[in-house]
């Protein structure tokens, strides 16, 4: 195998040791769900409010900082600067952000901009990068309306830190303060020693000592409040760092730092309640983390109480007494044996040697596999495409464009935004990837467009979902991969497969791709590579692409190579492969699938304003007539059937939806559903879709009364 290890680029440097794994069989064992979205998360509440005291230790006049949560430092700094550029954009629409960089290292350009590329072509544009203050210092004087970032604050004096902070202030510009290379077991973080209040905190994988995939930003009250909207409470989302074991390993953690001994004894005592109430937990999400969110979770009765969570099974407790829920979501694809797979103790946990390199014998596995024999470790679906989508414009230099497909969804990494074409997801976020444009497969005339980015000879890649997750479930025809197997021949483009929902059994294969694309050069993967135990992902690259990459910036290459390179992550990956063989998860997805959809289509195939149920396999997408639902329930149809599957009195199922998509219900359940699981899951769903009006606004009635008396 290739892979050079470079230790000065891992953010996951230390072993996910005996302490870790101890933690992570008593969640196991004791069922602590890993991540669901049907509650405010515990750990999400105390690790916001834990970081809120933190930051406010020495400050005389305390701010309110939200938390936002994920698990990378790439994807914190992304959703930091997201948030700056969208506070800009409220302001000031026809002006392009700006963000002036202090970084000594070069390690943010050396990502952002691997060709050097410049502030306008780079893979992240609207950046200035300095390794000098002084000379950044200079440059906002002659750009006054410039933002500012400033990374490494331990290598500048307090005093520095706070003039640049108020001159920002005086300016009325944003501050981003990025501490993720504070060493939090020796001090408490620089942003409590300021006097001024960092506009938006980064912290990285120094959260959990650097052995958990973990970071997150956190943002004071006023400059959260663009996203405090009902329309946009979801446009920037966790990505996968409300996880209960990083954050459970980030609490243990900072409870041994030097900040956390200082803090006032009202605040682990808090912390504590918030462990064993689940109302003391909702209000401290709702004071550190999303407000809006919480809200809006609570208004659907998507915040229960939940007790344990194994296999499509998640038991509630309610002010009735407890409820199992059948979990018919799986956490839009990440469930691949279910919740709390117990073999895993005995396979992964109890055996895992810190010191063997489970990601050569992933590499291995994989490339006997697939036949890519190259790996980029990633902790998401967003770093995994983002990883994907670098290494092949680093393989196709000087060739610049990217092709993406309408109705895609790369992630929110502001690279992996190229492969996202929805404008909602971008327009306040930009400057954005410059050379991408989108190709409708859907449309007679998608062909067309295609031939003619071709023809320029510019076109890098091709990056593309076989079937499209938050695009609605939609495959990509057929005949528009035949059409693109074909030019890549003539025209020598790369072609990306985005299977981060789709891999791993989900549709009834081990990856959708396999027997459509003739010979993929890059594969992106995620969510059930993980198991729903363990934040990881990997891109997969052909020995043309990793040759070629190598060839135009070996360092930058190295970089994906090493930074997420968590032994566990990969310990894990290997086990939910084999597993999932040993199961026959690939043929239960086909047959489950296929009777799933017959069913639903039975149920269905009376009412109008069902216009299509499709998918593959377990992805399976039910959509509806907008111009015959009722007006007054159009804009929130789906998360009304959501709301009243979830709180069916019989039988409560939790399924997916997407408040932006309100014509469309998602069942991407674990690939362990059973078909009496099935059965049931259809029952509650018809007697979802017959409710009425009033059956579907009653949940939301209770709900809202079950709140007021602080009831679940």
């Amino acid at each position: 195998m290739s892979t050079v290890i470079q230790k000065q680029y891992n953010r996951l440097s230390k072993p996910f040791g005996p302490e870790q794994l101890r933690l992570l069989e008593s969640n196991i064992s004791r069922k602590v769900p890993f991540y669901v979205r049907m509650q405010i998360s515990s750990y999400e509440a105390r690790t916001g409010y834990l970081l809120n005291e933190l930051v406010n230790l020495d400050h005389a006049s305390r701010r309110t900082y939200y938390s936002f949560f994920s698990s990378s430092t790439t994807e914190a700094i992304s959703g930091a600067v997201k948030l700056v550029r969208h506070n800009h954009f409220t302001r000031l629409p026809d002006v392009t952000p700006l963000i002036a960089v202090f970084d000594p290292t070069s390690n943010l350009q050396e990502t952002f901009d691997p060709l050097a590329s410049g502030v306008n072509e780079a893979f992240a544009p609207g950046f200035e990068y300095f390794t000098n203050i002084d000379t950044l210092r200079d440059f906002t004087v002659d750009h006054p309306s410039v933002h500012v970032m400033i990374r490494l604050p331990e290598q500048l004096s307090l005093d520095v830190i706070d003039d640049i902070m108020l001159d920002a202030t005086r300016r009325r510009v944003f501050t981003i303060l990025d501490e993720s290379s504070t060493d939090l077991s020796q001090v408490a973080p620089v942003s409590s020693q300021l006097r001024a209040s960092p506009d938006v905190i980064v912290f990285g994988e120094n959260l959990g000592d650097h052995r958990v995939p973990t970071a997150c930003f956190i943002m004071r009250d006023d400059v959260y409040r663009v996203w405090g909207t009902g329309k946009d409470y979801n446009l920037h989302s966790n990505t996968w760092g409300g996880n209960s074991i990083s954050l459970a390993n980030v609490l243990s953690f900072l409870e041994t730092t030097p900040g956390y001994r200082r803090l006032d004894s009202k605040v682990p005592r808090r912390i504590a309640d918030a462990s064993q109430s689940h109302t003391v937990a909702t209000q401290l999400y709702s004071d550190h983390c999303s407000p809006k969110m919480a809200k809006m979770l609570k208004l659907g009765g998507l915040n229960k109480n939940i007790r344990s969570a194994y296999q499509t099974q998640i038991e509630t407790l309610t002010h009735n007494g407890s409820r199992s829920v059948i979990d018919a979501s799986g956490t839009y694809g990440v469930n691949l044996q279910g919740h709390n797979p117990m073999e895993m103790l005995d396979d992964v946990v109890r055996r895992h040697d810190v010191r063997h390199d489970y990601w050569n014998d992933l590499e291995s596995l994989l490339s006997a596999e697939v036949g890519l024999p190259h790996i980029l470790p990633a902790v998401s679906g967003g770093t995994s495409v983002e990883a994907a989508l670098v290494a092949a414009l680093l393989a196709a230099a000087p060739k610049k464009k990217v092709i993406a497909l309408t109705g895609g969804f790369g992630g929110k990494t502001l690279i992996s935004l190229i492969g996202t074409s929805r404008e909602k997801f971008k327009t306040p976020f930009g400057p954005l990837y410059p050379h991408v444009s989108y190709v409708n497969p859907f449309v007679d005339s998608g062909r067309d467009e295609l031939s003619k980015h071709l023809e320029t000879g510019d076109v890098a890649v091709v990056i593309m979902e076989m079937i499209q997750g938050e695009g609605g479930v939609r495959a990509c025809p057929q005949s528009f991969i035949d059409f693109l197997n074909e030019q890549k021949e003539r025209h020598g483009f790369f072609i990306a497969v985005d299977e981060v929902q789709t891999g791993m059994y989900r549709t009834g294969r081990f990856l959708n791709c396999i027997g459509k694309v003739t010979s993929p050069d890059i594969i992106a993967m995620g969510k059930a590579l993980s198991n729903n135990v363990f934040p990881v992902s990997a891109a997969l690259l052909s020995a043309e692409v990793y040759q070629k990459a190598m060839a135009t910036n070996p360092d930058a290459l190295s970089r994906y190579q090493n930074q997420f390179r968590c032994q566990f992550g990969a310990h894990v990956a290997i086990h939910a492969i084999e597993s999932g063989k040993r199961l026959g998860l690939a043929e239960h997805a086909r047959t489950a699938g296929e009777y799933f959809r017959s069913r639903l289509a039975d149920i269905a195939k009376d009412l109008d304003f069902v216009k299509e149920v499709r998918g593959e396999g377990l992805m399976i997408g039910i959509e509806f007539e907008e111009s015959k639902l009722p007006k007054l329930l159009r804009a929130s149809f789906g998360g009304l059937l959501a709301s009243r599957c979830v709180n069916d009195p019989l039988q409560p199922v939790l399924v997916a939806f997407n408040p932006d998509k309100p014509f469309l219900i998602r069942f991407v359940p674990p690939l362990c559903i059973t078909m009496q699981e099935i059965d049931a899951v259809i029952e509650t769903f018809r007697r979802a879709l017959h409710s009425g009006h009033f059956g579907l606004l009653k949940p939301i009635v209770t709900n809202l009364i079950n709140a007021k008396l602080g009831r679940y």
